[in-house]
């Protein structure tokens, strides 16, 4: 559970950092004049189309970490020594009514309390060890693959950004500075495509990564609870029809 949550939180750090970086990117404008013809590059409008699904993503990863810690609340809460002595109790208490006739009228009653703190006492621990197995065996490769994605793009976007800033920043003073800032700006307009071809290629990849990190968490922190907890009720009711008969 500690670990799960760790990854959410590493998921949300991850989603800022990148909303960070293409928010430099769309703030980001460079004017290229090489000969007098004027150019105007905005690269951080390719970033446009996938600046909302960061967002979005980062706020999925907020639920998901909440998530994860109201699970870890309540796993600690199935571990309080209270819970113990009533599972413990109620079991004798049970077996003395299974056993002596004369308690089995009130049988109903215990067997009923007994699975109900059964299940505060074994739900959460077991929710959480077939939550982290199936993590482990079916989700862990693309929570991995997609995390090194996202943290790949996020560093190719800020450098970008970096090299892009710089060559707005340079003011040359004497002629030889000028006539290099000339040369180095009409390099720049060529490589214009390249540049945004880079963004592009960083967006495609932020898309797919995201969505994969999406569904990893949605699964793991939503989707795969919910039917471990209905498959535990329906255990627990299966359970108890035979003996409440």
């Amino acid at each position: 559970m500690d670990a799960a949550f760790k990854r959410a939180l590493v998921g949300y750090a991850l989603a800022r950092s990148l909303n960070g970086v293409i928010s430099v990117a769309q703030g980001t404008e460079v004017a290229i004049q090489p000969a007098g013809i004027g150019v105007n590059f905005t690269p951080g409008q390719i970033l446009d189309p996938v600046n909302d699904l960061v967002e979005r993503f980062s706020w999925i990863m907020m639920l998901a970490s909440s998530s994860l810690g109201i699970q870890k609340v309540l796993l600690s809460m199935s571990a309080w020594q209270g819970l113990f002595i009533a599972v413990t109790v109620l079991g004798l208490v049970f077996c003395v009514c299974v056993i002596s006739p004369r308690l089995r009228p009130g049988r109903r009653v215990v067997q009923r309390l007994f699975l109900f703190v059964l299940l505060l006492r074994f739900m959460m621990p077991a929710i959480s060890v077939a939550n982290d197995w199936v993590y482990r065996t079916f989700l862990e490769a693309d929570y991995v693959s997609a995390s090194a994605t996202l943290t790949q793009a996020q560093q190719a976007i800020g450098q970008i950004n970096e090299a892009v800033t710089t060559e707005r920043q340079e003011t040359p003073d004497s002629f030889m500075d000028r006539a290099r800032s000339l040369y180095n700006l009409a390099l720049a307009q060529i490589d214009i495509d390249r540049r945004l071809d880079e963004y592009s290629q960083a967006a495609e990849s932020i898309s797919e990564s995201t969505i994969r990190l999406v569904v990893v968490f949605v699964m793991q922190t939503l989707v795969f609870p919910l039917i471990f907890l209905f498959v535990m009720l329906g255990l627990i009711r299966r359970l108890a029809s035979p003996w409440s008969r």
